[in-house]
């Protein structure tokens, strides 16, 4: 059975794709959910799905980080609300692609070549730059190699946390979780609280998204951390080693700790 992920930061739009390929593809199999780039990718390298249905502008990642970031075997179809005339450079690199609102011949379309096809595809590195590149998005290629492709997603080794009148420095595999605070971000690890002059969404485009997962719109939490996860009726929570905080899961994110 053929798997996917969809990852866009409108539920509506994940919504209707969703319900559009179960019309479409009913052997479809939708293991998971993402709402932004970080998660998506995490998702991604561990589901290892067929497809991933992946929207351009998300928090975090934008879709061409993702897809030159992961090392699964996932053929990439992005989601786009570019007006048809720019997403033609999509076409001529053969790069699968869905408009917003989601056109239902469109993804009919899509579907009929997906399910047509033979082998499971990643895109070439430099079809992705092209295509972006017409669409003004390009960045620099990124190296196709497993550690060098996870690398270019995390580029924050050490922090400077103000607390109180302090600096502290602090190393990015010490911090438990960060946390929202309007244009701060909070930063917690075990012999630290304190704040950094970066908002929660120009951290999450710094950080490893293999080993820190946004659980809410104001959290993010270190994997490394979580020792367990509480859930009853619609509330979850995260249990924490070596620190007291409880941390909410949004309901959005539920998915990720479905086999924990």
């Amino acid at each position: 059975m053929a798997t996917a992920i969809l990852a866009d930061d409108e539920p509506h739009m994940r919504a209707s794709l969703r319900d559009q390929l179960g019309e479409f593809w009913p052997e479809l199999e939708i293991v998971g959910e993402a709402a932004d780039g970080p998660a998506a990718l995490s998702l991604i390298e561990r589901c290892r799905p067929a497809l991933a249905f992946l929207d351009i502008r998300m928090p975090g990642l934008t879709g061409l980080k993702v897809a030159q970031a992961m090392t699964a075997q996932t053929r990439v179809v992005f989601v786009t609300a570019y007006e048809a005339h720019a997403v033609s450079a999509f076409e001529v690199n053969a790069i699968d692609f869905v408009l917003k609102p989601v056109d239902p011949a469109r993804l009919a379309r899509v579907v009929t070549k997906l399910r047509n096809a033979t082998l499971p595809m990643t895109a070439d590195p430099a079809a992705l730059h092209a295509a972006f590149a017409a669409l003004g998005l390009a960045g620099p290629i990124a190296d196709t190699s497993a550690s060098n492709a996870l690398a270019s997603a995390a580029r924050l080794s050490w922090l400077q946390v103000g607390v109180g009148h302090e600096v502290r420095m602090v190393h990015i595999n010490d911090v438990i979780f960060f946390e929202s605070d309007t244009k701060y971000t909070r930063v917690v690890a075990a012999d630290c609280d304190g704040l950094i002059r970066l908002s929660l969404r120009q951290l999450l485009d710094q950080i490893d998204a293999m080993t820190f997962l946004q659980t809410h719109r104001s959290t993010v939490v270190n994997r490394r951390f979580i020792k367990a996860v509480h859930r009853q009726n619609d509330l979850m929570e995260i249990v924490l080693r070596g620190h007291p905080a409880r941390l909410k899961v949004s309901l959005p994110n539920h998915h990720f700790f479905r086999a924990m």
